[in-house]
């Protein structure tokens, strides 16, 4: 094979070198046509008139151009004067080209350093025109001529002001991907103004500018929909008024085409083109005279109908995902969503692994206990080697020649220290037979022996701290894993479900801008839905709530995320609504009837379909023990809230309150984790007092046996499983509670008998009557902090019943069929 001379690797290349080419060519290529694009937009533009006198085109285009564009997009600007001399010859591109110069120089004199505000620019733009028109005029100006320039330099601004939101989109900018009404009407009056420019050019009779009318508002409706198509055709049809091209009828006949065309966008483009053609040979027939000023007209509509035919459908799906409202918009939203989930998901997940791998690092990094006080050996008899052996005459026989025995026989005598732990103790015969030093060497060992004491003990406190790191960002990592699991499950929600509850919600009558699924998961339900109306809630409680219980098949309630706005959308929060309820009370009184206890206590949603109940007893009595066990409850909750795992959570507590104090302080916890959907409850008990459960006359005893958190670095936590009831009571309490029936053989009994006594399940009236019954068996006397917490497990009451439509089957089930 020849290659011309080549050589052979520039000849072969490798896939990544192609790719790279083949990217760099197609962003030429687009550069290209952009830029030919743009000479084509300038050119029209500037040969574009309105009733033949006025001209504000071109100021306008140049100005925006030459402030949004780049290096070489400002240089297409200069094409409108080509487009001038096109329509009124040298004279008025010589107009255009002073007022071009004149922007410019007043640009570089005055705006060289600082940046121009781009909202002054249109103003900036049509003082320029007025002055210029004016003294082209002469010394001596008419009215007419005054009133002229003002109009042209009032149209200069608002059409600059107009190309402000449109222009940016055919330079190249990144803009939203949902175009504003403003936008899109701002868009239109671009190509409006630039098909003007083909004002006065006919072939046999047919006006190009009006195809392209006719092509722009079949393009527009079939996009966009009724709405647009009228309004485009209006827009256009007048701009078409203005420059000659059409009459008022016309475009009356325009608008009535493009919203008939409009109201077809969902059948097939021939049937928006024929609805389109004949409304506007129909209408128009009426209002023509003859046949010499009618056929032009529908054979323009025929042409341009036939170029819409031909226009690929990927024009017209990205055209319509720029607008709000329709499915392509809907979807391409939806796409976008689900590729931010996604890489925000993978980012989350990128941040998980960082955390396990520190916690891999950590876990590396923990010493054994043998090899450190192995360590800690060597070291004591290498002290001890250099302080008492350096300058001895038996040093070379003791280290050089029998160090193995020197180093057994003071590791003897160091056994025989750490047994005796005195000062009589005396050394190894061994050691004994060998040294000729033995009171300094027992006196350096002694020395040295305390100091590596506290070396383990240090050692030991490192170990167990780094394990505690270790545990800690292992449990971050599971955090953070999690919440990039939920952000991949509501990616893989299926589109099918959210097309299936718009329809629901539009045969109930009720339209909608958005509907996203996160979860379908059961008990764990989440479903956005962006409602237009102003009374969104109403409609959110009244109908869209019961219509989704029907479709996921399960009771759903209605959560909205932040104040209600007044007008506007609304996003509402539809969650699976919890099944079961959690009434808590809490009767407390502090020793000897002093203001600050103890004991601290807490119960609180969780936010992920639990509830926690806590009740901790800190060590003695007053401020003290209520900062510990305040301290140990809050931080409890906080990490359970972020999604830590109990286990952990109590750990974190228990070294947390190791590290706060050379004191010995510790503190009991006493935790209840209930499932708000299914009543399963988690009890977890390290230290704590005995709890009660009662269903309906049969009380039962709930016990730990472990040590309070604060004490041991490695605490056993109970866990005990339990399954509530509806109208079951969970009673928590104090040691102070517990202990207080001291005359009394079994305190368990004795607990159950008054709680089976009671005729009330209120919660606050179960605790205080225990608190009441515990104080009065004492005469009185209360002599430690004493605590009550009593919850209640009810079922939650439906707050709508569900609606279920003919034809709309549940989503779970289809998704199960799909499977």
């Amino acid at each position: 094979m020849a290659y011309d001379g080549e050589p052979i690797w520039h000849a072969v290349q490798s896939p990544v070198e192609a790719k790279t080419r083949g990217r760099i060519w197609r962003a030429r290529s687009r550069t290209t046509l952009r830029t030919v694009l743009l000479m084509a937009v300038g050119v029209l533009l500037g040969r574009a008139t309105i009733v033949h006198n006025i001209a504000p085109f071109a100021l306008a285009y140049f100005v925006m151009v030459t402030e949004l564009g780049g290096k070489r997009q400002r240089l297409t600007a200069w094409a409108a004067l080509i487009g001038s001399f096109w329509q009124g010859g040298l004279p008025d591109a010589g107009v255009v080209a002073v007022e071009f110069a004149v922007y410019l120089g007043l640009r570089t004199a005055f705006f060289r350093r600082r940046s121009l505000d781009l909202h002054w620019v249109p103003f900036i733009g049509g003082t320029i025109d007025v002055a210029v028109r004016l003294a082209v005029v002469g010394s001596v100006w008419t009215r007419y001529d005054v009133w002229m320039a003002l109009a042209e330099g009032a149209l200069v601004t608002i059409l600059a002001l107009v190309f402000i939101q449109s222009l940016p989109l055919i330079l190249g900018r990144e803009r939203a991907r949902t175009l504003r009404h403003e936008e899109l009407m701002s868009l239109t009056i671009l190509a409006g103004s630039v098909v003007s420019g083909l004002s006065g050019i006919s072939v046999h009779a047919v006006v190009p500018m009006n195809v392209l009318i006719d092509w722009l508002v079949l393009l527009l409706a079939a996009a966009g929909g009724a709405g647009v198509g009228a309004a485009s055709a209006v827009t256009l049809g007048v701009l078409a008024v203005l420059t000659g091209g059409m009459t008022i009828s016309g475009v009356a006949v325009l608008g009535f085409a493009g919203l008939l065309g409009g109201l077809l966008r969902e059948a097939r483009r021939f049937w928006v083109a024929i609805a389109f053609l004949l409304s506007l040979i129909l209408l128009s027939a009426g209002m023509e005279t003859s046949w010499a000023t009618a056929w032009p007209t529908w054979a323009a509509a025929g042409i341009a109908s036939l170029l819409f035919l031909l226009t690929p459908k990927s024009v017209r799906s990205e055209l319509a995902a720029y607008m709000p409202g329709t499915l392509e918009h809907h979807l391409s939203e939806q796409a976008r969503v689900r590729r931010v989930r996604t890489l925000l998901s993978e980012r989350i997940a990128d941040l998980g692994s960082v955390f396990d791998e520190l916690s891999r690092t950590f876990a590396d990094t923990v010493d054994s206990p043998l090899l450190s006080a192995q360590q800690l050996l060597d070291h004591t008899v290498a002290s001890a080697a250099t302080r008492v052996c350096t300058g001895c005459a038996l040093r070379s026989k003791c280290w050089d020649k029998e160090s193995y025995s020197t180093y057994q026989a003071i590791t003897h005598t160091v056994e025989r220290l750490e047994a005796g732990r005195g000062t009589n103790v005396l050394p190894s015969p061994d050691l004994k037979d060998r040294c000729i030093r033995v009171d300094a060497m027992m006196h350096t060992l002694r020395y040295q022996l305390e100091i590596t004491d506290r070396d383990a003990k240090w050692m030991d406190k490192l170990r167990e701290q780094r394990g505690l790191v270790c545990a800690q960002l292992g449990g971050v990592a599971n955090v953070i894993r999690s919440v990039a699991q939920e952000l991949e499950r509501g990616n893989a929600s299926s589109m099918a479900g959210e097309e299936q509850i718009l329809a629901a919600l539009e045969q109930l009558g009720l339209y909608v801008d958005h509907v996203h699924i996160v979860s379908l998961d059961p008990g764990r339900v989440e479903v956005e839905v962006t409602q237009p109306s102003k009374g969104a809630y109403e409609n959110s409680v009244r109908m869209i709530a019961p219509l989704l219980s029907g479709v996921v098949g399960e009771h759903i309630t209605v959560r909205h995320d932040g104040p209600l706005p007044e007008s506007g959308p609304c996003t509402s929060v539809f969650t699976s609504a919890r099944l079961f309820d959690v009434q808590t009370a809490v009767a407390t009184v502090a020793r000897d009837g002093r203001t600050i206890s103890g004991d601290s206590y807490t119960s609180s949603d969780l936010g992920n379909g639990r509830f926690a109940v806590v009740v901790s007893d800190g060590m003695g009595n007053g401020e003290r023990a209520r900062s510990e066990s305040r301290a140990a409850v809050e931080l409890l909750k906080k990490l359970m809230k972020a999604g830590f795992d109990e286990q952990l959570a109590i750990q974190t507590v228990n070294s947390t309150l190791l590290l706060r104090s050379r004191e010995e302080i510790f503190t009991t916890l006493d935790l209840a984790l209930i499932d708000l959907y299914s009543a399963r409850a988690q009890l977890l008990k390290v230290g704590s007092a005995p709890s009660f459960v009662r269903h309906d006359k049969s009380v039962r005893t709930i016990r730990g046996a472990n040590v309070p958190i604060g004490i041991l670095q490695d605490i056993e936590v109970q866990s005990i499983h339990e399954q509530f009831r509806h109208g079951d009571l969970l009673i928590l309490m104090s040691d102070g509670v517990y202990d207080a029936p001291q005359q009394v053989p079994d305190k368990d009994e004795w607990f159950r008998r008054q709680i089976a006594r009671l005729e009330t399940d209120d919660p606050q009236a179960v605790a205080d009557t225990l608190l009441e019954s515990a104080i009065r068996l004492n005469n009185g006397e209360i002599r430690d902090d004493m605590t009550v917490v009593a919850a209640r497990i009810c079922n939650r009451q439906p707050e709508w019943a569900s609606i279920k439509l003919p034809g709309i089957t549940g989503i779970r089930s289809r998704r199960k069929r799909g499977a």
